[in-house]
């Protein structure tokens, strides 16, 4: 392939020296403002985008990536860079893309977040091209003719598009300068299941004979970051890890049996805007309905994968206007989304990993203002997760949530990142107190209390309305209305039976609800006094024992 400067032709960029640091950051700092009006870049950002640039520079001199403080090659060409949620990772690609002569390739996993991404850069005169499937030779012409004419200087695609060998082969001869990979987990989190194109992306990288590549990731855990490392560079690959700690989020969570209506207390007691994950896309649903008859249909809405492109760019932008709106959706409101006030995350549902569970925590605060997350937990969540193989991330999920120590630091000790004091959490903030943070579920405990008092008197039929009234009593205060429903008390009860503290009786006390006591041994009935007495005899006769043993020898 035909070498050519990586640099924009005629611009003044300053040679690279011990005195040059400062006069180049501001020379690329000025790019970003002028670009982007971005006054102010961290050193995380700075740091990533003199790599790609000196990169860049040592390529087109001939020269190795070498660094004689490591006496090794350490390939700042090759990138992976994990940074918060929020940082500005954007800008350590875009800010490039500005300086190279050579186009950027940038890959995204969503066809929604490469539109919304093209439209912003044209926005910002920052000419983009989009490859996707399905498109004609005419829309595939004309963006190759922008690449050529210079009209255009990123590139957007998905993993799938460049499985096709002839795309490839044309992007190939367009220079490509720099290959940016935007969240770069999915790797790890999708390759092997339902997006096999992305384990092929190492192998599409070296036929299109690009040497500065940079993936990047607000939360990955050492063996995802391994894995990330193994499929795009061989395992050989520069590590960027900025300080992970989101210190404007307060994590916390709610133990409860019945979780809707614990989520439907917590979106009562948090500020708003507010979004609340769920699992499943009729949970989704289910979630926003209860919401909005609850707090009215125009303040909650849902959002999912399965509805239309129309469907949800209309969510989109009711939920980024809004400053009290509430959203009940999937993982699909995730990567890209970046309304910045959103003052509160629930998690109905724990996501399968921590790293899935941090992603959705930081959709909250990304304007820099202290948020809450809060993730619901029951019984049910416990006996899904002590099935996972000790120390396996999906077992890490399950730990968190059973933690006793602080939650901020369980986290960043599951990145590998560092340590740090607690900005805030819910066994931080009980310590401070003096206190000792409960973690049972109030709601369950409030039935076994109950039927602790009246063992054997109601049938299962009988105490499903005696203990609504009593929940409802309760919340009424808090609520205004009565929320709790037969199917909330039968949650309830499923779950502490499952967990062998209440039972329902045969025989005599059929379909009677009593709870489970613990069979105790013989020596336990026996009075104390008389135990005594006893491990006085056994002693006595081990003594007699062995004296006849020494004799017999």
């Amino acid at each position: 392939m035909e070498k050519k400067n990586l640099f924009v032709e005629g611009e003044d960029y300053p040679a690279q020296s011990a005195d040059a640091d400062d006069l180049e950051m501001d020379y690329v700092t000025q790019a970003a403002h002028d670009a982007f009006g971005v006054r102010y870049l961290f050193a995380w950002q700075k740091l990533v985008i003199a790599n790609i640039l000196d990169s860049a520079r040592a390529i087109e001199r001939g020269e190795a990536d070498y660094d004689e403080a490591e006496g090794d090659l350490v390939c700042r060409g090759r990138q992976i860079v994990l940074l918060p949620t929020g940082a500005g990772k954007s800008m350590c690609f875009l800010v490039p893309a500005l300086l190279l002569s050579g186009p950027s390739l940038v890959l995204y996993p969503l066809l929604a977040l490469m539109a919304d991404q093209e439209r912003r850069m044209n926005e910002g005169n920052l000419g983009a091209v989009m490859f996707k499937g399905g498109q004609s030779k005419q829309e595939r012409e004309e963006n190759f003719f922008r690449l050529k004419s210079g009209q255009a200087r990123v590139i957007l695609a998905n993993p799938e598009v460049l499985q096709n060998e002839e795309l490839l082969r044309r992007l190939a001869e367009c220079h490509i300068a720099h290959i940016a990979i935007d969240e770069a987990h999915c790797v790890s989190e999708w390759g092997d299941s339902f997006r096999p194109a992305y384990l092929t992306l190492g192998a599409v990288i070296k036929k299109l004979g690009v040497q500065v590549v940079t993936a990047f990731t607000a939360t990955a855990s050492p063996p995802v970051l391994q894995r990330v490392s193994q499929v795009l560079f061989d395992g050989n690959a520069h590590l960027i890890q900025s300080d992970s700690d989101r210190a404007n989020i307060h994590y916390q969570v709610r133990y409860a049996y019945a979780k809707k209506k614990a989520v439907l207390k917590a979106v009562q007691e948090m500020e708003k805007p507010l979004i609340v994950f769920c699992g499943t896309r009729s949970r989704t649903e289910g979630m926003a309905r209860l919401l909005a008859e609850y707090f009215g249909r125009n303040r909650v809405r849902f959002y999912h994968a399965g509805m239309t492109k129309e469907e949800k760019t209309g969510v989109e932008q009711w939920f980024f206007k809004s400053d009290d709106g509430i959203l009940a959706a999937t993982c699909a409101y995730g990567m890209g989304m970046d309304k910045p006030n959103v003052k509160t995350v629930v998690h109905l549902d724990a996501p399968e990993h921590l790293e899935n569970f941090v992603q959705e925590a930081g959709r909250a605060g990304r304007d820099g203002s202290n948020v809450k997350s809060a993730l619901i937990w029951s019984h049910a969540d416990d006996a899904r997760y002590r099935q996972a193989p000790a120390g396996s991330r999906e077992k890490r999920i399950g730990d968190f949530a059973r933690s006793t120590t602080c939650r901020r630091q369980f986290i960043l000790d599951s990145f590998a990142a560092e340590k740090t004091s607690c900005s805030g959490c819910d066994i931080c903030d009980a310590e401070r107190a003096g206190k000792k943070l409960c973690m049972q579920a109030d709601d369950a405990e409030r039935v076994y209390r109950f039927i602790k008092k009246h063992r054997r008197v109601y049938a299962r039929s009988e105490l499903t309305p005696l203990l609504e009234t009593l929940l409802n009593e309760r919340d009424r205060p808090l609520f205004g209305i009565n929320v709790w429903e037969s199917s909330d008390i039968q949650e309830i009860l499923s779950q502490l039976i499952a967990e062998r503290r209440i039972q329902v009786m045969g025989g005599l006390w059929e379909n009677h609800v009593d709870i489970c006591v613990k069979k105790k041994s013989l020596l336990a009935i026996i009075p104390r006094h008389l135990r005594h007495r006893l491990h006085l005899l056994r002693a006595d006769f081990r003594h007699l024992v062995r004296g006849l043993e020494m004799q017999c020898a």
